[in-house]
């Protein structure tokens, strides 16, 4: 099976995914027998999209794969689109690979410092944000935060995330009487606790000089 990690508006398609990897099992494949397969799409418009993108060849009326399958997961970059098949190394390379993301903000020099996967599974501000803005299928736990910010605006979001954070330069502990959706996100992230005393607690570390927050 081939996976595609941040699929583009082309290679998020249904057809498209079924096609390469229906392509990756055949050999001699011809137009006829891909419209048998797929009936129920409009086959020859897309396949000119694909040919066109260069995903797909076509050679004497037969049509393979073309795609840039990876070749080093070492190389690879956050968020780069990448065609990887599931029963490769390289695959098993990429899933274990960590990646370190930065959010900032205009509001205040606040910066957070959060770890990921390269599939952006786990739990962080930033694979929140960026999946909201691609589409991208959300995981249990981000579907958690959505439920709390939905499609909240980054910047936004970030000024008052940041600007609770903050508060932590000067108090081990800060109280939060009205329920806040910000401060709801930064709990369900971990980048606070609750103590017994019903009062929030940072559970991250901090660079008070450099004012980091770094979420490993």
């Amino acid at each position: 099976m081939i996976r595609i990690f941040n699929p583009s508006r082309l290679t998020r398609q249904a057809f498209f995914k079924d096609l390469i990897n229906y392509l990756d099992q055949q050999d001699d494949v011809i137009l006829r027998q891909i419209k048998a397969q797929f009936p129920e799409v409009p086959v020859d418009k897309l396949m000119e999209e694909y040919i066109k993108a260069g995903f797909i060849l076509r050679e004497n009326k037969r049509y393979r794969l073309n795609l840039p399958f990876l070749e080093s997961a070492d190389r690879v970059e956050l968020d780069q689109e990448v065609f990887a098949r599931e029963e490769s190394e390289l695959y098993q390379e990429l899933k274990a690979r960590a990646f370190q993301t930065e959010l900032r903000n205009t509001t205040n020099a606040a910066i957070l410092i959060e770890e990921t996967d390269f599939e952006r599974k786990a739990q962080t501000l930033s694979n929140y944000f960026y999946k909201v803005a691609h589409q991208y299928p959300l995981t249990e736990e981000q579907e958690k935060l959505y439920a709390i910010l939905g499609d909240v605006n980054p910047e936004y979001a970030l000024k008052y995330m940041t600007s609770f954070l903050l508060k932590f330069l000067k108090k081990d502990q800060v109280q939060q009487k009205r329920r806040d959706i910000f401060v709801d996100s930064l709990e369900v992230l971990g980048y606070i606790r609750k103590n017994d005393e019903g009062k929030y607690e940072l559970a991250v570390d901090l660079d008070k000089e450099r004012l980091m927050f770094s979420k490993q």
